[in-house]
């Protein structure tokens, strides 16, 4: 933008339009890549200094005297979004080097803010991370800025593993290798850590860790983010059943914590721990994490009673101006909840987001609910024209919550609870309030209201 004028109001307009897809995407994302994004080193609320000349290691000579020291790094959790499940990579410690890489951090978590195709990638399920290479020093002073603890474990592997992982992640570091399809729970800066030291392991690593994880991924995902009320409900909507399946040791290597814990656990071939040192290069005196899952968000259900009772309330006032309220409420509670529904039917029916498919909460926020406002314009009135079309809809949607319920209650294989605690008493008492402002009709006569539909056209 540099040297360029401001524009003339219609481009301004366009760049604030601009902008504001961008920035609403940008949230989006962060939510969405929580559960495993893992952050690049580059956080992009916040750009480190860029470092004289970024590192660009030689390919070591085999030399067994002089074998690397392969360690992987923890970093803990911070207060951004997309830093609240923790992230990892691999130290590479190898004095062959010259002195300003001899300490190198590859990193799987790394991608591009400003790329031109990130709305459309993102929105697609097709987002593109690769390995970068960044200097400890420059990585400590990323972590130590945000206040985010970072530990090492140094592992003890024969001169032949270590060169071998030296040279596979000097390779998969090239531009023509580093670029990979990104999955926040099955492809992530943890899991291809994971892989790869798996693989020069001898699947050692995957055959210790069949058995079954105490936790769901979804459960994972709650217990991180319950201190993030906005963020726990928005991932905790949009994910469907398929991270409501029971989960494997090795698949809860999907979060940094879990790979080290792992890690700790094992041993080497001569039956040693495959841990040799660990230590702590920052403590960012952070209280420990809960390794439990959260109890029933009583929250959710206290609010979606409250705007219910309200919701209900209105429907029992007299007068003007509380029938034009509780229009207005009603068109409220139309938009977002059919707005929410679009999102979720767009993420199940119209992208790679394969979490996000047969979600049961589209019931919750029924798609119809988009046609709440416009009725409300007749609603508002005296005496409305399609009071009973009103009732047909919102009642629909307290139908499709029940459901929901029965779903959960019968099937249980996607925990709704805390979805259906919220929206099935505010819909009950959408529901309510409505059928008493029409005057209480015969429920089975609301079907007539069908025969105003081409009326509205």
């Amino acid at each position: 933008m540099n040297g360029h004028g401001a524009g003339g109001p219609a481009s301004r307009r366009q760049a604030f339009w601009r902008w504001a897809a961008r920035s609403c995407v940008a949230l989006l994302l962060v939510a969405f890549s929580g559960p495993a994004s893992a952050q690049p080193v580059q956080p992009p609320s916040a750009q480190p200094p860029t470092p004289p000349a970024h590192p660009q290691p030689t390919a070591p000579q085999p030399a067994r005297a002089l074998a690397p020291r392969i360690s992987v790094i923890t970093f803990g959790p911070g207060d951004e979004t997309f830093s609240k499940f923790g992230h990892d990579a691999i130290l590479i410690s190898d004095p062959r080097q010259a002195p300003a890489n001899r300490e190198l951090v590859f990193n799987y978590g790394t991608f591009r803010f400003d790329s031109p195709s990130l709305i459309m990638d993102f929105l697609k399920g097709k987002l593109s991370y690769w390995l970068s290479v960044s200097t400890l020093e420059r990585t400590l002073e990323v972590y130590r800025a945000f206040n985010r603890s970072v530990s090492v474990q140094e592992l003890s592997l024969s001169p032949e593993a270590a060169l071998a992982i030296q040279a596979f992640l000097f390779e998969n570091a090239k531009p023509e290798n580093s670029h990979y399809r990104y999955d926040y729970y099955l492809d992530n800066c943890a899991t291809r850590i994971r892989d790869v030291l798996d693989r020069h392991l001898g699947g050692r690593l995957a055959a210790a860790s069949q058995g079954p994880a105490p936790l769901t991924y979804r459960e994972h995902t709650r217990r991180l983010t319950v201190g993030a009320p906005f963020l726990f409900f928005g991932l905790d909507l949009a994910m469907g059943p398929l991270i409501d399946h029971p989960a494997t040791e090795w698949q809860a290597m999907f979060l940094p914590e879990k790979v080290e814990a792992k890690l700790a656990q094992m041993t080497d071939e001569h039956g040693a721990p495959l841990v040799k040192r660990q230590r702590v290069l920052f403590d960012s005196k952070r209280p420990p994490l809960s390794q439990t899952a959260p109890g029933f968000r009583w929250g959710w259900l206290i609010t979606g009673v409250v705007i219910g009772a309200a919701l209900y309330g209105l429907g029992h006032g007299r007068g003007r101006l509380v029938a034009l309220a509780q229009a207005l409420a009603l068109a409220v509670v139309g938009v977002l909840t059919g707005v929410l529904g679009s999102l979720l039917l767009v993420l199940w029916l119209l992208t790679d987001h394969a979490v996000t498919y047969w979600n049961q909460n589209v019931l919750l926020c029924p798609i119809w609910a988009l046609a709440i406002p416009l009725l409300c314009l007749d609603f508002g009135r005296s005496r409305p024209k399609y009071s009973r079309l009103m009732m047909g809809v919102v009642g629909a949607a307290v139908g499709s919550s029940a459901l929901a319920l029965l779903l959960l209650l019968v099937l249980g294989n996607q925990a709704t609870g805390p979805a259906v605690s919220l929206f099935l008493p505010l819909w009950l008492g959408a529901g309510v309030g409505v059928w008493v402002r029409c005057g209480k009709p015969a429920l089975l006569s609301v079907v007539r209201a069908e025969r105003a539909l081409p009326s509205l056209r």
